[in-house]
C-alpha cells in the first residue's frame, strides 16, 4: 500500500471516529454548527490523468457559488484548460445554507487532493467541511476578518493551514491539523490593508515551499516568497509585474494544466476567466494569461 492510499484511510478513520453519533457533525459543548451538514463540493478535480498532484502543486476543481446559491463546479480537462461547468445537486434548503456564508476556502492535503472547506458563516463562526462529510465548528468571533484563504502548508504541520486578515489590515496564519483543527493565531505583520486582493496555492517559485501573491491598490502584483516557518511565514516581496486591476478576482486552486506547477486564475471585469500558468521561477512566476472562458461575473464566490 502506498503512503498516498494509507494516509487517505487514516483521515476517513479519523473523521469517522470523530463523527461518532452526530451524524457528520461534531457539536460538543462549543456553539451549534450552521447549516453546513447538507452541504458539498466537488472533490474530484480531473477527469483525466494528466500528472499526479503534490502537496506543493495541487490539482482542485474550481467550485463557483450563484448569487442565488447553487453551486457549480468545473473540473481540469486534461488539456490545459476546464471543463464546462456541471452543477452540484441542490435543494432549496442548501441553496438557502450557502446564501449563509460570506467566504469559503477550500483546503488540500499534503499529496495535493482536495481535503474540505473552511467556511465563515454569516453568524462569524467557522466551520470546516470535509469532503468525508464531518463537520465543525473551528472558530467563532471571525467578523473581524475581511480575506480568508488556505494557501498550503506554511511550516506548521504537513497539512495546510489558514491565513486570515483583519480589517485593520493585519495578517495572521492559523496552524492547522489533519482534521481542520486550528491552533491559536499567529500575527504574520501589518500593512496588508494596501492590498485589494490576496491569495495563492502551493509553491509559486520553484522552491517547493508554500507562496501567496497580493495586488495593491495601483494594481501590481507582488510575489511573498514562503520560509517554511510558521512563525514567520513570508521573505521579503518580489514584484511580478503591473496592470493587474483589470481583474477583479485572483483565484488560486494549484496546478491548473498539469504541468506539476501551480498556477493563477483571475477574472475579469467583463467575466471573462484567464488562467496565468506557473513557470516555477523567482523572477516571473508567471506566463502568459490564456483564456478559460467569460460567465464568471455570475458567481458571488469562487474558490
Amino acid at each position: 500500500m502506498t503512503n498516498r492510499a494509507l494516509s487517505r484511510i487514516v483521515t476517513a478513520a479519523i473523521a469517522v471516529a470523530l463523527v461518532g453519533t452526530t451524524a457528520g457533525t461534531a457539536l460538543a459543548d462549543g456553539p451549534a454548527v450552521p447549516p453546513a451538514a447538507q452541504l458539498s463540493i466537488e472533490a474530484t478535480a480531473r477527469t483525466a490523468d494528466f500528472g499526479t498532484p503534490t502537496g506543493s502543486a495541487p490539482q482542485l476543481a474550481v467550485n463557483a457559488l450563484a448569487k442565488n446559491g447553487q453551486l457549480y463546479y468545473y473540473q481540469l480537462n486534461g488539456k490545459g484548460g476546464l471543463t464546462a461547468r456541471k452543477a452540484m445537486k441542490s435543494t432549496a434548503k442548501s441553496r438557502n445554507a450557502w446564501k449563509q456564508f460570506k467566504m469559503v476556502a477550500q483546503r488540500h492535503t499534503s499529496y495535493g487532493d482536495s481535503d474540505g472547506v473552511y467556511m465563515l458563516h454569516n453568524t462569524n463562526d467557522v466551520v470546516y467541511k470535509t469532503n468525508s462529510g464531518f463537520t465543525d465548528v473551528v472558530g467563532t468571533k471571525w467578523g473581524m476578518y475581511d480575506t480568508l484563504f488556505s494557501p498550503g502548508n506554511l511550516g506548521g504541520s504537513r497539512d495546510s493551514d489558514l491565513l486570515a486578515r483583519d480589517k485593520s489590515g493585519v495578517l495572521w496564519v492559523y496552524k492547522a491539523d489533519i482534521i481542520g483543527k486550528l491552533s491559536a493565531r499567529k500575527k504574520v505583520g501589518g500593512g496588508w490593508g494596501q492590498f485589494t486582493q490576496i491569495t495563492g496555492r502551493g509553491d509559486l517559485n520553484g522552491d517547493g515551499r508554500t507562496d501567496i501573491v497580493a495586488r495593491d491598490k495601483k494594481g501590481v502584483l507582488w510575489l511573498y516568497k514562503g520560509t517554511g516557518d510558521i512563525n514567520k511565514p513570508f521573505a521579503g516581496r518580489s514584484k511580478v509585474s503591473g496592470g493587474w486591476n483589470k481583474y477583479n478576482l485572483l483565484v488560486a486552486t494549484g496546478d491548473v494544466d498539469g504541468d506539476r506547477r501551480s498556477d493563477l486564475l483571475a477574472r475579469d471585469k467583463g467575466g471573462v476567466m484567464w488562467l496565468f500558468k506557473g513557470t516555477g521561477k523567482q523572477a516571473a512566476p508567471f506566463g502568459a494569461p490564456v483564456k478559460l472562458g467569460g460567465g464568471w461575473n455570475e458567481y458571488r464566490l469562487v474558490f
